[in-house]
Order: C-alpha cells, then structure tokens, then sequence
C-alpha cells in the first residue's frame, strides 16, 4: 500500500458518503491504514505510545449540556 497516496476525510456514517470509500481496498487493508494512521499521529504528537489497557483506557464521560455550558 503506497501510504503517500493516503487521504482522510470524516463523514457521518449515515451519510451516503459513508458508503463511498474512495481510499479503496479490502476491509483489511483499510485497518492496516488506520493502524498506521493512528500510529503516526502518536509519532507527530512526541508522545508515547499508550501503555493501558482497554480495560483500564482512561476516558471521560460527559453531556452535551456540559460541554455547552464550558465554551
């Protein structure tokens, strides 16, 4: 997979864009991308690689009100 050629784009997943991968490939093709991706996010960011597990993932949870209510 030539990684150089990548492109990203988010839509909803309800749209009918959702349903038009123009990166194109097979399902496992398209993880081996967002693996890399995500990857080389970390790489530019200059922080480690997380050492958790999804068990113990630290997240957040919050409302829509709430984050209103914060900006």
């Amino acid at each position: 997979m030539d990684r150089s050629r990548l492109t990203v784009r988010i839509v909803p997943l309800a749209s009918a864009e959702a349903g038009d991968p123009r990166m194109g490939g097979t399902v496992d093709e398209r993880l081996e991308a967002v693996a890399a991706l995500t990857a080389e996010a970390w790489r530019l960011a200059g922080r480690p690689w997380p050492a958790y597990t999804r068990e113990t993932m630290p997240i957040a949870i919050g409302s829509i009100e709430h984050h209103a209510d914060s900006t």
